[in-house]
């Protein structure tokens, strides 16, 4: 008897385990990738990315990438150009940029404000505003930098874009530049 016991626990067990297993493999089927998009899907394809002013220096601008390579940029403060201005990107730069979306897995970020920070949260910050439109689905994630429990593939990613963008084409150097009188504590 226990013996028989013992074989359907472990026919259970096994079932069990298939079943979670299979269910970690739907759900990462069904995570949005957009590396991965067809000439058809870039059509229609709309990136943006805005950051905003803080209490200091912070450069406030917004891009906007469309599928086709085009980079729409409008700087606000403390750039080296506040008008708008146009560029482009090549098929694989914008490719870079849509790896760093999958990469941070883009789809299940949540927003990082100000009021929902649930970490250590600084004041005086800017704000980094993300959005992707693609293969008829849309995401947006606000950022609040004084919120520091952000995921690393987030900072990364917002990186991502201006690096492969060139935006310090139209803010300049900006490296020096960015809050005062930062104050940090426990929520």
């Amino acid at each position: 008897m226990a013996s028989r016991l013992s074989n359907s626990f472990g026919f259970v067990l096994i079932i069990l385990s298939i079943a979670v297993i299979t269910a970690f493999a739907l759900a990462r089927q069904q995570t949005t990738q957009v590396s991965n998009l067809t000439d058809a899907d870039l059509k229609d394809l709309v990136i943006s990315l805005e950051r905003t002013t803080c209490y200091g220096n912070c450069p406030a601008y917004k891009l906007t990438i469309y599928g086709n390579g085009r980079v729409e940029y409008e700087g606000t403060k403390n750039v080296e150009l506040t008008k708008k201005k146009e560029g482009h990107l090549q098929p694989g730069a914008l490719k870079k940029i849509l790896a760093a979306f999958d990469q941070a897995n883009y789809f299940s970020v949540k927003p990082y404000t100000y009021d929902s920070c649930t970490c250590t949260l600084c004041t005086d910050m800017p704000t980094a505003i993300t959005e992707i439109r693609a293969q008829g689905k849309s995401h947006r994630v606000e950022h609040y930098y004084g919120c520091r429990c952000a995921p690393r593939e987030l900072w990364q990613l917002e990186q991502e874009i201006d690096r492969v963008v060139g935006t310090d084409q139209w803010t300049g150097d900006v490296s020096k530049q960015g809050p005062f009188g930062t104050t940090c504590f426990d929520r």
